[in-house]
């Protein structure tokens, strides 16, 4: 599972991170708010632990953020950490859509296990999301996020991007996807597959180089580096 910590205290974010690690997650970390955000924007996360007084953008307006727009970084759990020690500040970030909180200074075998225990219920509601880079596809909601971006996209186009989505860095044949986009092989030797490619690139800038052409067999979304 992938972990966000968003704190700019270097000591404890490099804390947080080694007990984090230890336990096997694969974890990233930010700085400030801001940069919070852009990693969002590229990498789907499980967790965040997240800092209330940050630089650029405080922990209360990101949690607001990325909660109002559930659509484009879907439900994220946040664990929030806090030096204030008012109930209204911990009661705020709560209503707000935190999961839990933590007092500054706190032990970190305490922060892994009331992340271990939001983790395990999260394994239990995952919704079916897929993502390319920024690229975000909800399988349970049928919605194409760009970024922050939502993407239209017609019955054929999506059940192509699916598919290519399902099998990044797997050559897909022409005949394989004009049978699972259209049910058919009927339009084998037409250029069907070819104009539904191009769509695909137009309205995703990433996919125009993630998209590679096999002469004379068919398709492949190239894995990101």
């Amino acid at each position: 599972m992938k972990i966000l910590i968003v704190e700019d205290d270097i000591e404890i974010q490099g804390l947080i991170k080694y007990y984090f690690e230890k336990e096997g997650y694969d974890v990233q970390t930010a700085d400030d708010g801001e940069e919070g955000l852009k990693k969002l924007e590229k990498t789907r996360f499980d967790l965040i632990i997240l800092d209330l007084m940050l630089p650029k953008l405080d922990g209360m307006s990101f949690t607001k953020i990325i909660k109002s727009k559930k659509e484009i970084f879907g439900d994220i759990n946040i664990i929030m950490l806090t030096a204030k020690t008012e109930i209204e500040d911990v009661l705020a970030g709560l209503e707000i859509g935190a999961d839990d909180y933590l007092k500054k200074p706190f032990d970190p075998r305490e922060l892994i296990l009331r992340s271990k225990k939001i983790l395990k219920k999260k394994e239990k509601s995952v919704e079916n999301i897929i993502n390319y880079g920024n690229l975000f596809l909800n399988i349970d909601k049928r919605a194409v996020l760009d970024g922050q971006k939502e993407i239209e996209l017609s019955k054929k186009e999506y059940k192509l991007l699916l598919l290519l989505m399902k099998k990044i860095g797997v050559v897909i044949t022409r005949d394989e996807i004009l049978e699972k986009v259209w049910n058919s092989n009927y339009y084998s030797g037409d250029r069907t597959v070819d104009v539904y490619i191009s769509k695909l690139r137009e309205k995703m800038p990433i996919l125009n180089n993630g998209i590679k052409t096999i002469k004379g067999v068919g398709y492949r979304l190239e894995e990101l580096k």
